[in-house]
């Protein structure tokens, strides 16, 4: 199996480290533009996250391109800065990468366990890498089959979990320490996917939400219910009003400027929670007397997993194994793709001659006989595919073989 994934994450790297490696939607497809042109690569999938960034792809036999230099020649990273950050980078093969995407996708590689972001993330990689023609048939069939699995593991295996998003839990550790959300203000900056979230966290909360949204037209942005809206704009004027602004955008420009805040002369504190990679806050607003930043790898640390935990955590591991049992099955038959086609055709040719007197005596025109015909080909080459391909997944691979080798003899003495 020659498949292989170079990454950063948030084990390894802080945040600092990883919003080096942040890709916008244009440099996602200018760095997997740049590893398909390599003659060793079949296909790539790219997932960037705020939390990480992983390359998969798919090699010709023995090939071992340098993924790591190609991403930074991407970043425009170079020289002893290189050097210094391939460490941060680890890179899985063949097995061991699948069976990481499976359990990452099913939210057991992420900082909350049993997240249910990243489900959703790792099937938008797959789809831009489908909407660019980056994803081959192997890539294409191993995210498919990993977002098959992450949703059997979070349906299976039920994982106690306190919170399913990053914000939860930075609200959650914020309670913690003492803060106060009902009745008080919330600024929160963009209205995609992350900012709906804290939204909607903060409301949850009693807090009393504004969303800063591009359009006033209520039909080109969705926020949700109950929330007031101004222009993005009109950010610094709403902030001396609120006791908490969450940045949450998928921006790579900075929402928020030292420049602009330090003009307020606030006797209330402030608190700024920074949920983006890379960060949208400018991090000198910290030295602001009435002013606090977190960014995101402030929280979720320091969470352990109680024992009843770790067994649900042992469960979706030995799942994960049989889905990639799975997988590693499809990956060794996937020749047999075309036999097993070639046969459903033939038997589909087969069932048609043999019914072409049933036809006959059916008292139909060339034209209705000739439809029917076609129907009945068809259909007896869908079920006859279907048998093999549920044989080829269930069956020993040297089994399958035989089965082919011998369907292969039969068709030749007839």
């Amino acid at each position: 199996m020659n498949i292989q994934m170079i990454g950063i994450d948030h084990s390894r790297a802080s945040v600092e480290e990883r919003e080096l490696f942040s890709f916008t939607k244009t440099k996602q497809k200018e760095l997997m533009e740049a590893v398909v042109r390599q003659q060793s690569v079949d296909g790539c999938v790219l997932l960037s996250t705020c939390n990480r960034m992983e390359l998969y792809v798919s090699l010709d036999a023995k090939a071992e391109p340098d993924l790591y230099r190609i991403i930074c020649h991407c970043k425009q990273i170079s020289g002893e800065e290189e050097k210094r950050l391939r460490e941060l980078f680890t890179v899985r093969t063949e097995e061991d990468a699948v069976r990481h995407l499976f359990l990452l996708t099913a939210g057991l590689k992420s900082k909350i366990i049993g997240e249910d972001q990243i489900l959703t993330q790792v099937g938008d990689a797959l789809e831009f890498a489908r909407s660019g023609e980056f994803a081959d048939t192997v890539l294409k069939t191993l995210f498919r089959m990993a977002v098959t699995a992450g949703k059997k593991i979070k349906t299976q295996v039920a994982i106690p979990k306190g919170n399913t998003s990053t914000i939860d839990a930075a609200l959650t550790q914020l309670a913690r320490q003492g803060y106060q959300f009902a009745g008080e203000n919330c600024l929160v900056i963009g209205n995609g996917e992350m900012g709906r979230l804290t939204a909607r966290a903060f409301q949850e909360r009693g807090a009393n939400v504004t969303v800063t949204v591009r359009q006033y037209h209520s039909g080109e942005v969705r926020i949700p219910e109950g929330c007031a809206r101004i222009h993005y704009g009109e950010r610094y004027h709403k902030i001396p009003e609120c006791r908490y602004v969450v940045s949450a955008t998928a921006s790579p420009n900075v929402t928020l400027e030292r420049v602009e805040l330090e003009k307020w002369k606030l006797e209330h504190p402030i608190t700024f929670v920074d949920l983006a990679v890379p960060r949208d806050i400018d991090t000198s607003i910290r030295e602001l007397s009435w002013a606090e930043v977190y960014d995101i790898d402030d929280f979720q640390g320091g969470i352990g997993l109680s024992e009843r935990q770790q067994e649900q955590l042992q469960a979706a591991n030995l799942l994960a194994e049989e889905e990639l049992a799975a997988f590693v099955s499809w990956y060794e038959c996937r020749d047999m793709v075309p036999q097993i086609q070639k046969f459903g055709a033939l038997a589909a040719q087969d069932v048609s001659w043999r019914m072409g007197r049933t036809f006959q005596q059916m008292k139909l025109d060339a034209s209705q006989c000739r439809q029917l015909a076609d129907a009945v080909e068809q259909t007896s080459q869908k079920v006859f595919q279907k048998m093999l391909f549920g044989l080829r997944d269930h069956a020993d691979t040297d089994v399958m073989r035989e089965c082919l080798a011998a369907l292969e003899k039969v068709w030749k003495e007839e």
